[in-house]
């Protein structure tokens, strides 16, 4: 892609909200993941997917999904996945794992763009039966899909790191041989130029000033040689220094990347461990529970089966007596059945007024417990939403005091920079002061010395032939002299440019590395906590609702063992990406039958 349309796309990206980006990743993760060719018809389709997704009604006429279109039509051979990835490089963005869209190590527009981070809708609350689970439940393909799209966000990443450490490379390696090679040109044409100049002037100088140009040429092949030596060596002394510091740079990179290695090793082993520990615990005191219920029930069993005897006993022996005084008051079975009836009349009248009055007392006790439920679960609501807002409280002030301390420290190094880089151009400019006010000493003396010379070997009309001929307030020897100083200049100039842009880009390089370092410390420690406090508020509601129902259903104690089930083993997997801070409502809510 030429830059010009590198740029055009990138300057339109940026107008897009961080919502439109994701959408536009979104999308081409489906038709990556799908395997399916980047024709307008796919894009179109999946675009309208996204949209269904996420419950809104697609837009025909989207200037997102046109600038998609455009972006795949531009150089069609080249695939659509890296044309995107170049854009949001040119345009400073950067895709991460956190859900946003702009990275905290970056400086490029960092206070430009508001992060963005993605509304997971509230996952409800797993019923009491595995069975009844959907594999084609929305809320659970949205949670499969998140997690796809967090690992393909991870490889992008990685990818997108290695390739810019590969550019930042090969930018800062140097060509020795093109080196050399211009150094061997730039001597010989010094030389070659040298040389005519000094057998032109042995030639017009021969009979005159044969024993000063002999010595003015030692003296001259000696300062030369001087100074030769002194460019290869100092030259020499640059290359083991930037030699040393890259061997020293990358042993610093090396051990920084086995020391995270180590600590996600560690991080690994102790949640599994503390894992293995916690379903042990668990398992444990089930068993135990389930042990003295299966004795409480026996000798609930063996109680019932006593008093159903003792009652059948005394239904028959009751019996017997009715039928005794049955045949006893045979005689005045006809003048007492009038009131007989009255009487079981009367009986039933006040079994039904009991009964009545039982329901009653019933229907008072079941509304004044639901009542009491409700304002436990709103007390449990309100401490918990008042625990999390202070905690992001205090996570939002950590980040801040992190930040503020990196930017000073970063504030201070660079102040030092610029002193020593300073100090260096102060010393470089006194040096070159120097070098040039001794080559004016010199000139001045010689050419003192070679006006007494001349005087005392020809006359005047000599004198002014041979400073004619000689041209010594030319340009002939001037003309080298400033240029020589002019290469030099320049070649101070872009040493110190090189010097300036290697020290920025290691520097840049240590701070995403240490950002980086810390931002995943700070995942695995919150991810750490997150699973702790999930597993205890689990634990603590189960058995809080395996105590309330204890006596009403038994059969329910099988459901709260480990799960065994493939259903099972999907509801624990659904269950394991909830978002990292789960909102009391969706934590207390009531299970729905």
């Amino acid at each position: 892609m030429k830059p010009e349309e590198l740029s055009d796309f990138a300057h339109d990206i940026r107008n897009f909200s961080p919502a439109d980006i994701d959408r536009l990743h979104r999308v081409l993760l489906r038709l990556q993941e799908d395997h399916i060719e980047s024709t307008p018809e796919s894009l179109r389709r999946e675009h309208k997917a996204v949209y269904l997704e996420e419950g809104q009604n697609p837009n025909v006429e989207d200037p997102c999904l046109n600038w998609l279109l455009d972006l795949a039509r531009t150089e069609s051979e080249t695939p659509l996945n890296e044309k995107f990835l170049d854009v949001l490089q040119e345009a400073h963005i950067v895709l991460t794992t956190d859900g946003t869209l702009t990275d905290g190590g970056s400086e490029y527009g960092a206070s430009r763009r508001a992060a963005s981070v993605e509304v997971i809708p509230p996952f409800p609350t797993r019923p009491q039966s595995s069975d009844s689970f959907d594999d084609n439940n929305r809320i659970w393909l949205q949670a499969v899909a998140l997690d796809s799209r967090k690992l393909a966000s991870q490889a992008l990443d990685q990818w997108r790191q290695k390739l810019y450490l590969k550019r930042e490379d090969a930018l800062e390696r140097e060509n020795p041989e093109l080196n050399r090679l211009a150094d061997e040109v730039y001597r010989t044409n010094l030389a070659r130029k040298a040389i005519t100049h000094w057998r032109n002037t042995i030639k017009e100088m021969q009979d005159l000033e044969r024993v000063a140009v002999e010595f003015r040429a030692k003296r001259d092949a000696a300062s030369v040689l001087k100074t030769w030596t002194l460019a290869a060596r100092e030259r020499l002394f640059v290359r083991v220094r930037d030699e040393r510091l890259l061997h020293k740079t990358l042993e610093d990179w090396h051990n920084k990347t086995a020391d995270i290695k180590e600590m996600e090793v560690a991080a690994d082993a102790i949640s599994i461990r503390q894992a293995a520990q916690n379903v042990l615990q668990v398992v444990a005191t089930r068993r135990a529970d389930l042990r003295e219920r299966h004795q409480e029930a026996d000798h609930l069993y063996g109680r019932n089966i006593i008093r159903r005897v003792l009652s059948t006993w005394h239904t028959h022996v009751e019996q017997q007596r009715v039928n005794d005084r049955r045949a006893m008051a045979a005689v005045e079975y006809f003048s007492s059945k009038h009131t007989l009836q009255t009487w079981r009349e009367k009986t039933r009248i006040r079994a039904d007024e009991k009964h009545a009055q039982q329901a009653h007392e019933q229907m008072l006790a079941v509304k004044y417990f639901r009542r009491w439920q409700a304002l436990v679960k709103s007390s449990k609501e309100a401490t918990y939403s008042a625990a999390y807002k202070s905690m992001r409280r205090k996570v939002k002030i950590n980040i801040g005091r992190a930040a503020l301390n990196t930017w000073r420290q970063k504030t201070i190094r660079i102040r030092e920079m610029r002193i020593m880089s300073d100090e260096f151009r102060a010393r470089k400019k006194i040096e070159h002061t120097g070098r040039v006010a001794h080559s004016a000493i010199m000139v001045m003396f010689n050419k003192a010395e070679q006006v007494q010379d001349l005087t005392r070997q020809a006359d005047a009309f000599g004198n002014k032939h041979a400073i004619a001929r000689l041209e010594i307030f030319g340009s002939k020897w001037l003309s080298p002299t400033r240029k020589i100083l002019e290469d030099q200049r320049k070649a101070d100039e872009y040493h110190t440019i090189k010097t300036d842009g290697y020290s920025l880009s290691r520097l840049r390089n240590w701070r995403n590395l240490t950002f980086r370092t810390s931002r995943l410390e700070n995942d695995a420690d919150g991810l750490f906590r997150r699973n702790e406090k999930k597993r205890a508020l689990g634990f603590l509601q189960k058995w809080r609702s395996g105590a309330a129902n204890v006596k009403q259903e038994p059969a329910s104690v099988d459901e709260r063992l480990p799960p065994v089930t493939p259903a099972a083993r999907r509801v624990q997997l659904l269950a394991s990406t909830t978002p990292a801070y789960t909102p009391a409502s969706v934590m207390f809510r009531r299970i729905q039958q």
